[in-house]
């Protein structure tokens, strides 16, 4: 079994992490000084979870397969 790694930059609307899957829900608030590592965020409507890296404001996505 191969780790995939895809990192992406996700949307931070209004300090708030939008679901990279469905872009519809908020899963998470983001201040300016949050920093985290292999975060597993989960989205209610379209029922994924994602693992995200969270520096200094910005957030990317982490998924391993």
């Amino acid at each position: 079994m191969q780790a995939e790694k895809k990192t992406d930059k996700l949307i931070i609307k209004d300090g708030w992490l939008m679901c990279p899957s469905c872009r519809r829900r908020k899963v998470l608030q983001v201040r300016p000084d949050t920093s985290a590592k292999n975060l597993i965020v989960y989205c209610r409507d379209c029922r994924t979870e994602t693992m995200v890296d969270i520096e200094q404001g910005q957030c990317f996505e982490s998924r391993c397969r």
